[in-house]
């Protein structure tokens, strides 16, 4: 299971959407990833450079999880030398989508510091 089963389940141990949602956006990095794959494909190092701070062993990780969840998908690109192109998949863009929509309701609520 790529996210927790105690993060997508309800009190009763109904799984939830909402909290699996949650969960996933949750993961430290993953909205950067989805936010940065938005412009387009990116090469590892160049998701790894643009994203800024994340570990090559994390980004890794993120990047297998959400291929698993069919939100993004990577392709081996076969030239010499080869590299890995990592691109949203349409359910990856819809999920963009929303960080989009968050991004707004946040420019609109939350420009006071709030610390």
């Amino acid at each position: 299971m790529v996210l927790e089963r105690k993060l997508v389940l309800d009190d009763n141990d109904v799984y939830c959407p909402i909290r699996a949602t949650l969960a996933l956006l949750g993961q430290k990095w993953v909205p950067h990833i989805i936010h940065e794959l938005m412009s387009g494909k990116r090469r590892f190092n160049e998701l790894a450079h643009n994203v800024g701070g994340c570990n090559s062993r994390t980004l890794r990780d993120r990047l297998k999880n959400l291929e698993e969840l069919d939100v993004v998908s990577r392709k081996i690109v076969a030239v010499m030398p080869p590299w890995v192109e990592y691109d949203l998949t349409p359910k990856g863009h819809q999920l963009g989508q929303a960080l989009l929509a968050l991004e707004q309701w946040g420019q609109s609520y939350m420009t006071e510091p709030c610390v």
